[in-house]
């Protein structure tokens, strides 16, 4: 933007000076410049319009990522605050043991232990009524490149062409806010019968050193005269049919979401050119184009918890790609250097249409609509 801005305003500030001067000649006798024998002209310049209007729609769905699974099952479950696994152990005979209990579990903080002495495990995922915001609305730089071929004067002084051009604009919105949203709470307890509760953070399987001893109770000797030990499950089981209970608050999903791409566009139509002195020219074009977009869509959203260390948060990225009909229009002021280099500056608006992108549930309608800008840069005749 910056450079086109200033590239903007030192053509300005040269075509007014180089105008003032030509103001002295006399008109009557102006020599305008002869087209080239073939009347081909060639630009090449930087474009600044204003960016598409994006709203951000249906946000600040998380959705949890505890496997929770059904609680009158057999099966393994993981939670935003420990996992309870099926049970391993087996039996003298290798059968497994079928106790309903497991020795292979884990949770995370002391808040998690219930007044009965039970362990709670949750369960998290939030959801809205499908929250909208709208984006800040940013600018669109670009590039053109524009050849054109004159087919002569017409009413007198007047040029006409007919020119096609290709160009490229990007597209940047993006907005960091909040929405309210509602927390659902998955909460399963699993019995532990009366053991001692262990201390969290806990993580089970567990083993300790057993000293083998003889019928009588005596230490086991090796050969070296040391203890014979024996490695024994001493972990804490725990009860695998949990007793679920959901619940749902209030809170509120941070979030960042952005739209990053550009478009081409492909242009035609006529042009026509106005003599104003011998050096400088206006010209007007008109036509129709087709937009070319491509955008990427990235979500970041997050809630923060009480009872975990890590928030319950989500990122999705997607892309999505269309071609859409436009239309144009630029008014430019043309001040030649040289009978074949010249330099231009103009105003430029453009009208499209609208698309919406789905991001994993979530929206953004992106609304090319009436782009208003500038442009600048050089022009070749050959």
């Amino acid at each position: 933007m910056r450079k086109a801005l200033f590239l903007a305003l030192g053509l300005a500030a040269a075509v007014s000076l180089l105008r003032a001067q030509s103001d002295d000649d006399d008109e009557d006798s102006m020599d305008y410049f002869p087209l080239a024998p073939t009347g081909n002209t060639l630009q090449f310049g930087l474009r600044h319009l204003g960016g598409p209007k994006v709203s951000f729609g249906k946000l600040g769905v998380i959705p949890g990522t505890a496997q929770l699974g059904d609680p009158t099952g057999a099966e393994t479950r993981t939670y935003d605050d420990g996992s309870v696994s099926l049970d391993p152990r087996v039996d003298s005979n290798g059968a497994p043991v079928n106790d309903g209990l497991t020795n292979t579990w884990g949770y995370t903080f002391t808040s998690q232990v219930t007044p009965s002495g039970d362990i709670a495990f949750h369960g998290y995922s939030a959801d809205t009524s499908g929250a909208g915001i709208n984006a800040k609305k940013n600018s669109a730089d670009g590039w053109e490149l524009q050849i054109g071929h004159s087919f002569g004067k017409i009413a007198g002084k007047v040029e006409f062409e007919l020119v096609a051009g290709f160009s490229f604009n990007s597209v940047d919105a993006k907005i960091t806010s909040s929405v309210p949203a509602t927390l659902t709470t998955v909460t399963d307890v699993y019995p532990l019968y009366g053991q001692p509760v262990p201390t969290a953070p806990y993580s089970a399987p567990s083993y300790s050193s057993q000293t083998v001893l003889d019928a009588n109770g005596n230490p086991v000797l090796g050969s070296d005269g040391s203890a014979q030990t024996v490695s024994v499950d001493s972990s804490t089981v725990l009860g695998t049919q949990p007793t679920r209970t959901t619940t749902t608050s209030p809170t509120t999903v941070n979030g960042h979401w952005e739209i990053r791409g550009g478009y081409y566009s492909i242009r035609l139509g006529p042009m026509l050119k106005v003599p104003i002195t011998e050096r400088l020219k206006v010209s007007l074009d008109v036509g129709a184009a087709l937009n070319y977009v491509g955008t990427q869509y990235t979500a970041e959203e997050s809630v923060d918890l009480t009872d975990v260390n890590t928030p319950l948060q989500v990122t999705a990225v997607t892309n999505h790609s269309l071609a859409m009909p436009a239309y144009f229009a630029d008014a430019n002021a043309e001040y030649w250097l040289t009978e074949r280099t010249g330099l231009y500056l103009g105003a430029s608006v453009q009208k499209s249409g609208s698309y919406d992108q789905v991001d994993f549930g979530r929206t953004a309608n992106i609304d090319l609509g009436s782009a208003y800008g500038f442009q600048s840069g050089i022009t070749l005749r050959f």
